[in-house]
C-alpha cells in the first residue's frame, strides 16, 4: 500500500513537472543595450536556432535588451520581439540621441506693421495678417526657406517664435523684418542685431 502511494505521488510530481513551461522569459528590469561581439547577426522569431529568421543586425547596431530565456536574449528589433544567442552579444552603452539640425544665424533685424505705407497685409504665403494676427517675419528665402519656424533672440533673450511667411525688397541675405502690430513697438525696436535659430 505504501509502495502504491509513493509511486502515485512520484507520477503526479513528474506529470506536474512536464506540464510546466520549461523556462520562463526573464524580463529586463532596466534599459540595457546589446550589440554583436563580432560581425552581423541573425535575429530569430523564437529563442531557438530552428525558428524563423526575421532579420539581420549589423555589427554596429545597438538593440535594447527586453528579456532573456536560457541561452537566448530577447531584443527589440524594429518594434518587434526578436531573439539572439547570448554568446553572440555584448552589453554596450545606450545609443546617443540624434540631435536636431538647428541652424543659427546672426542677422540684422528691423520691424514693420501690417498697416505701413505700401503694405497690403498679405504675406508671401498668402496670410492676411490684418484680419488674423500671426507671429511672422520677412526673410530672404535663399537663406531661410518660407514656412520655416524660427526663434529670434535679442541679447541672448528669446523675443519670440515666428514663421518665415513673408519677403521684402530690402530683405536680402542675413536680414529679417519682424511683423509687429504696434507702430510704436516697431519704432522702438528700430534696427538691431539678433540671433535667429531655424527650428
Amino acid at each position: 500500500m505504501f509502495k502504491k502511494m509513493a509511486t502515485l505521488l512520484l507520477l503526479a510530481i513528474m506529470v506536474g513537472t512536464f506540464a510546466l513551461p520549461s523556462t520562463q522569459v526573464e524580463a529586463a528590469s532596466k534599459k540595457i543595450y546589446v550589440a554583436s561581439k563580432s560581425g552581423d547577426l541573425k535575429v530569430y522569431a523564437q529563442g531557438r536556432s530552428s525558428s524563423r529568421v526575421i532579420g539581420k543586425v549589423k555589427a554596429t547596431e545597438r538593440l535594447q535588451r527586453t528579456g532573456s530565456r536560457g541561452a537566448w536574449i530577447r531584443v527589440n528589433y524594429k518594434g518587434k520581439a526578436g531573439w539572439i544567442p547570448t554568446r553572440s552579444l555584448r552589453t554596450v552603452k545606450a545609443p546617443t540621441p540624434v540631435k536636431a539640425n538647428v541652424k543659427t544665424y546672426t542677422m540684422k533685424a528691423s520691424a514693420y506693421t501690417p498697416y505701413c505705407r505700401g503694405c497690403s497685409g498679405m504675406t508671401a504665403l498668402g496670410w492676411n495678417v490684418r484680419t488674423q494676427k500671426r507671429n511672422v517675419i520677412a526673410v530672404d528665402p535663399r537663406v531661410i526657406p518660407l514656412g520655416s519656424k524660427v526663434q529670434v533672440y535679442v541679447g541672448g533673450k528669446l523675443l519670440g517664435t515666428y514663421t518665415a511667411a513673408d519677403t521684402g525688397g530690402a530683405i536680402k541675405g542675413n536680414k529679417i523684418d519682424i511683423l509687429m502690430y504696434s507702430y510704436k513697438e516697431a519704432i522702438r525696436f528700430g534696427r538691431q542685431t539678433v540671433t535667429v535659430k531655424v527650428i
